[in-house]
């Protein structure tokens, strides 16, 4: 069950105190093997689970998006579709697998021809581009609240193929290894913060923040080239430096970064650096790849930006676990970080 949020908060309690998404998988859902014939599984808590079956190595990820959470409520079908897909795929990529099926589930609070027409052209839009087809699912009516219409659900599980041992999980960082990220980070954010009136973007920059949150492009890729290279890999959908955080804990080591090396878009540049750290360390839902590698690797993986279709910069570097993670400025001073997101949180 791998475990990935992606927008809005709210919260829960259960028993004596809340639960955050995490420790609520880690409570009730982590249990001892089950079964003495069941594929072997990597564990619960990276982005993909890596199944064995057989001389096969299989790479499982499941996400459920909801409009109103994952979506604003009148988000565009044909986008809601295409990202649907593409964060799943996100998973895969971060596993290092190639794509090879999904299966679909959604709850519609209608059976809207010209909704579902949208969406199942921005779903297979990106179905045909990553070579993974569509195999099997459900569909059902959204339970109605208090009168009015339910929510539209989407539930996707996506499957790749992994090659012998080679594949990532978010565990494997060591002390000394850099850290880098795909793309610019950050994006994504900036557009849901202007939504949410949180702060104010250029009227010039604001669709190509909006394009870079609603049509994300999962590094499928990226993934296949780093698999032999990286020590720990994960996908960015809470924030960098809560999902770096997910390599920390799964890894036992801390990690240093460095302000002045993250990358940014042009359009990222001219927001006000306070706005510039929100978004970009904390804000989620880019779907870029953060991975860890030994030093000696810089040059190879530095290659890879030599006619590659996506950048991959190098941000800080794992520290010994006895460190706390830190963000340091120019001037070599602990940036203050946000939270990121976390469902229930």
């Amino acid at each position: 069950m791998p475990a990935d949020a992606d927008d809005s908060p709210c919260s829960i309690s259960e028993g004596q105190g809340s639960l955050d998404e995490f420790s609520l998988i880690k409570r009730f859902f982590v249990r001892p093997e089950i079964g003495a014939g069941a594929w072997p599984s990597s564990s619960i808590g990276d982005d993909c689970a890596i199944l064995t079956i057989g001389a096969v190595k299989i790479a499982v990820t499941a996400d459920m998006m909801a409009l109103g959470t994952h979506f604003l409520d009148d988000a565009d079908p044909y986008t809601v579709g295409k990202k649907a897909l593409a964060v799943n795929l996100s998973d895969l990529a971060a596993a290092g697998a190639s794509p090879k099926a999904f299966f679909l589930s959604i709850a519609l609070p209608e059976a809207d021809p010209v909704w579902l027409k949208g969406f199942s052209e921005g779903l297979f839009e990106a179905a045909e581009r990553f070579h993974c087809p569509l195999r099997g699912g459900d569909t059902t009516k959204a339970a109605s609240v208090n009168g009015l219409p339910g929510k539209t659900c989407i539930s996707i599980c996506a499957m790749g193929e992994v090659e012998g041992d080679s594949y990532m999980t978010r565990g494997g960082a060591k002390p000394g290894d850099d850290i880098w990220v795909s793309g610019t980070p950050g994006d994504a954010y900036a557009a849901l913060g202007s939504i949410w009136g949180q702060f104010e973007v250029p009227v010039n920059d604001f669709s190509y923040f909006k394009a870079r949150m609603d049509t994300p492009t999962p590094r499928v890729e990226l993934g296949q080239k780093l698999k032999s290279v990286a020590t720990a890999c994960c996908d960015i959908s809470d924030g960098l430096v809560g999902d770096l955080g997910h390599i920390l804990e799964r890894s036992k080591v801390s990690a240093i970064l460095y302000w002045k090396d993250f990358p940014r878009s042009e359009q990222m540049k001219r927001l006000p650096e306070k706005v510039q750290r929100r978004c970009v360390l904390s804000g989620g839902d880019d779907y870029e790849l953060l991975f860890t590698a030994p030093k000696n690797k810089r040059a190879q993986i530095e290659n890879l930006n030599e006619g590659g279709a996506v950048k991959v910069t190098r941000i800080g570097e794992i520290a010994p676990a006895a460190e706390p993670l830190k963000v340091l400025d120019q001037d070599g001073k602990s940036i203050e970080l946000s939270k990121s997101f976390n469902h229930f949180a």
